[in-house]
């Protein structure tokens, strides 16, 4: 369905879909060499899987990557890939099951010609056949993604912005080279016009000028290889794991032709202008002007002007993205997260399907696992959850308070031991925990969210609430919100004790009395003491689950931040370049200013305001623009307006007194200008 073959061994073949005749297992290339030091032998031969036998049928090819598997509510913020396929075996109770508890993700394969609207009408016919045959006041419905969208789908708009603030700085640096190369074409232009003069055509002097921009970019491009060669080592290092297939990323051919070409085009945009107008001037005018000493030209210094205010605006518009980053960052880190867990450790657990299928042989390994930690000195508190904080909405069930006669709400269910909220610093906003003596009782505790949704201005404790129609809890607590989400407000929340739904796979959090990482023993002991054979993978604090929860939107700030300052750099030496330019292409006419009268104060004034006059315009129209796209840039932000003023203004004033700082120095060395000096210089 995927259209992958194994490289080595076999499919799965449709009777070993069967239970007894589903001990087979096809390996992806990774952990075939990474286990098993890529024997060829291995294919046909037996392994052991959570204690199972199982016969090695198919090596996959090395290039598979299996889809995200976040996209199936694994609840996990980052989800690990898989490595390891087996034949999915449903049991006669499940097939028996007209409403599932809907724990699969499912991929398929339209038909030729088929659209996305049709597959999810036959989806929808299928699902009505289901709700009249359970006899359920249920509402089901089909959602169809492309897998692209699936797999891609959480960083497109990111990487979509990024890939525009990089845009964005490559035609700032263009139009910077272009604004050098214009004012190096006009001290070039009695060499223009002498070689016009000589039998030059427009053609020859055009090429002339193309040479130099085209050197300078073929030895920015050769410098830029080598930085990039270096660089994607420390992106793939720092960048998040969320971020799709980044572990292909390499400088390959195509690439380098890509940046050839992105070069290539670079030079044509910031060496055509130059050239183009030296070619356009008369040979006669550019003699005699030079004989003359004069000034440049009122046309040059507009069109600098133009280029320097589009400079500045394109430089702005990429600080304000910055900005609009960097802030709502700031708000997301500050938000309130529902727990308190500085020293909470956090591990996932996962017990055998073969080993623990009774429900009272996983009961026996979390009863055993809880009372080895209860002897650790250094854990104050331990608990398990089916689902941790920040790690994505898992089984969302629908709850009402009238038997469900009528639509309820939505609300997420974590299945949790009774020393959680404990353990993981949610506070009690009425009522008890969760306990031991719950067991056999149909209890709950609920968030303050879906409490204020059932019962608003009420006191919930002791109150009833139905899953579905026939399934009735008591509320015997209510807890803080907390966050499913690090970017998105807290959802209502269901707890219920884990030995309603005995968890194969659970997360072990545990509190330490000092730092997280003084109590890893603790639980790897306590792990094998409960079972030799459970594997404890590595731990992680809540804060680094946090840091998981936010590293794309980290990540986006950082390179955001980092183009800008960049940008922001070369805006600067852009316009100190131009205006020192001018400053020394105006001598004589400052120096016959002063000599007319013209005091230091004046010059400086002339020089600042004729600086400053193209970086107000760009300043305004980069304000204009962020003002208009910014509720498409509000899609990226975390409590943050697209057009908030504050960030605006401050990004306007930062880059008007870094340009005025760039225009200081010129007008400085304008205003001590000697007037004889000047005009002998002439």
């Amino acid at each position: 369905m995927l259209g992958i073959r194994p490289a080595q061994g076999r499919d799965f073949r449709d009777d070993e879909e069967q239970e007894g005749k589903d001990t087979v297992a096809i390996l992806t290339d990774r952990l075939w060499r990474r286990r098993f030091q890529a024997d060829p032998s291995l294919v046909g031969r037996t392994v052991s899987l959570n204690g199972r036998a199982r016969t090695v049928v198919g090596i996959l090819v090395a290039d598979f990557r299996f889809p995200d598997r976040n996209a199936f509510g694994t609840g996990q913020a980052v989800a690990p890939q898989a490595e390891v396929f087996v034949p999915k075996v449903f049991t006669r109770d499940e097939l028996e099951q007209l409403l599932g508890t809907h724990n699969y993700g499912v991929i398929a394969r339209l038909s030729a010609g088929a659209s996305r609207e049709q597959a999810v009408a036959q989806l929808e016919a299928v699902q009505a056949r289901m709700e009249a045959m359970a006899g359920e006041k249920v509402n089901l419905r089909a959602v169809v993604t492309p897998l692209l969208e699936t797999v891609a789908g959480r960083s497109r708009r990111g990487l979509l912005a990024l890939m525009s603030a990089i845009a964005t700085l490559l035609l700032i640096v263009c139009i910077n080279m272009a604004n050098l190369l214009l004012a190096r074409s006009e001290r070039r232009s009695r060499e223009f016009a002498v070689r016009a003069a000589l039998g030059a055509t427009r053609g020859a002097l055009i090429r002339n000028g193309f040479a130099e921009p085209l050197l300078l970019a073929a030895g920015g491009g050769l410098l830029a290889a080598g930085v990039a060669a270096f660089g994607i080592d420390i992106l793939k290092a720092y960048a998040p794991a969320g971020i799709p297939r980044l572990d292909e990323v390499v400088l390959d051919g195509r690439v380098s032709g890509f940046a050839s070409l992105l070069v290539g085009t670079a030079a044509v945009l910031f060496g055509f202008l130059p050239a183009w107008r030296a070619s356009r001037n008369d040979p006669q005018d550019t003699l005699r002007a030079a004989t003359r000493g004069a000034t440049a030209s009122s046309g040059a210094m507009r069109l600098r002007s133009i280029l320097v205010a589009s400079e500045v605006g394109l430089s702005a518009t990429l600080l304000i993205l910055a900005g609009m980053l960097l802030n709502s960052f700031v708000r997301l880190v500050r938000a309130d997260k529902g727990f308190r867990a500085p020293t909470v450790l956090a591990v996932d657990i996962g017990l055998s399907g073969d080993k623990y299928r009774p429900d009272e042989a996983r009961d026996g390994f979390y009863r055993r696992l809880f009372a080895t930690l209860s002897t650790q000195p250094g854990v104050q508190a331990a608990a398990i959850s089916s689902a941790l904080p920040l790690q994505g909405e898992t089984w969302v069930d629908g709850v009402s308070t009238n038997g469900g006669s009528s639509p309820g709400f939505s609300v997420n269910v974590r299945f949790v031991s009774s020393d959680f909220f404990r353990t993981m610093g949610i506070p009690l906003r009425a009522g008890r925990p969760l306990s031991e003596g719950d067991r056999g009782h149909q209890r709950a505790v609920i968030s303050s969210r879906l409490a204020a949704s059932l019962w608003p201005g009420q006191d919930a404790v002791g109150r009833r609430f139905t899953r579905g129609n026939n399934q009735w809890f008591e509320v015997i607590g209510v807890a803080g919100d907390v966050r499913a989400e690090a970017d998105q407000a807290p959802v209502a929340m269901m707890y219920r004790g884990y030995w309603e739904w005995m968890p194969y796979r659970t997360v072990l959090v545990a509190r330490a009395a000092g730092t997280p990482q003084s109590i890893a023993g603790s639980l790897r002991a306590a792990i094998r003491a409960a079972d030799p054979d459970v594997p404890a993978p590595p731990m992680r604090t809540m804060s680094e689950v946090f840091d998981e929860s936010v590293g794309l939107r980290r990540f986006q700030m950082l390179l955001a931040g980092g183009f800008a300052l960049m940008a922001l750099l070369v805006a600067s030496f852009g316009i100190y370049a131009v205006v020192s330019y001018s400053v020394a292409r105006r001598t004589a006419e400052l120096g016959i200013r002063a000599a007319l009268g013209a005091g230091a104060g004046n010059l400086y004034g002339l020089i600042l305001w004729q600086g400053m006059a193209p970086v107000v315009v760009g300043l305004l129209a980069a304000a204009g623009a962020a003002w208009a796209f910014g509720r498409v840039l509000g899609s990226l932000l975390y409590e943050v307006d697209g057009r908030d003023p504050l960030t605006i203004a401050a990004v306007m004033a930062l880059l008007g007194l870094v340009s005025l700082a760039a225009c200081f120095i010129p007008a400085r060395r304008a205003s001590n200008l000697d007037p004889l000096d000047a005009l002998r210089y002439q």
